[in-house]
């Protein structure tokens, strides 16, 4: 029979720590994007895309800084991560000019109504165009600050091209880091 060691539990104790402490710094983002979905289509340019992944923060609001808007940002392929965190997002009209993402971003504001402005990505509209709060409606089921669960539908038209969607959402709020 082996003689017990003082430090013999040491490893086992490490282990555990390791692994208590991997769960805790996992990136609260990727745990809340795991169980986000929506299901809905986006048309422009007279063609239709599934909706398939659905990003949304919190962050600054772009007219006061003392206010916190939330983002949305729906589109048919994934957008890679080093995007989706970025402040500006100004890669998606490269990415919708390429043909590699069709979708739509809407701005929230507090009282929970779409506001500003936000982006409209196709390559059927030259990359990315504006879109205007009034585009857009939500009807929500659940909004708080870790949830949003809703529909979300709009439309409009640039020069002789339209677009429109309509999608149902659930997803965790992030925030910008």
């Amino acid at each position: 029979m082996r003689e017990k060691r003082p430090l013999d539990w040491l490893p086992r104790w490490i282990t555990l720590f390791v692994a208590v402490l991997g769960v805790a710094l996992v990136d609260q983002n990727a745990l809340a994007a795991a169980g986000d979905t929506v299901a809905g289509t986006f048309q422009a340019g007279g063609k239709t895309f599934k909706l398939s992944h659905v990003y949304v923060r919190r962050q600054p609001s772009p007219s006061d800084k003392s206010k916190t808007v939330v983002v949305v940002l729906l589109t048919d392929n994934e957008v890679p991560k080093a995007i989706v965190d970025d402040k500006y997002r100004l890669e998606l009209t490269d990415l919708a000019r390429q043909g590699k993402i069709h979708g739509v971003s809407i701005t929230i504001g507090s009282d929970k109504k779409p506001e500003g402005t936000g982006f409209t990505y196709a390559k059927e509209l030259d990359g990315a165009i504006v879109n205007r709060a009034d585009q857009h409606a939500l009807a929500a089921t659940a909004f708080d600050d870790s949830k949003l669960e809703g529909k979300l539908s709009g439309g409009g038209t640039f020069g002789d091209s339209s677009w429109k969607y309509e999608a149902t959402v659930k997803a965790g709020i992030g925030s910008m880091k």
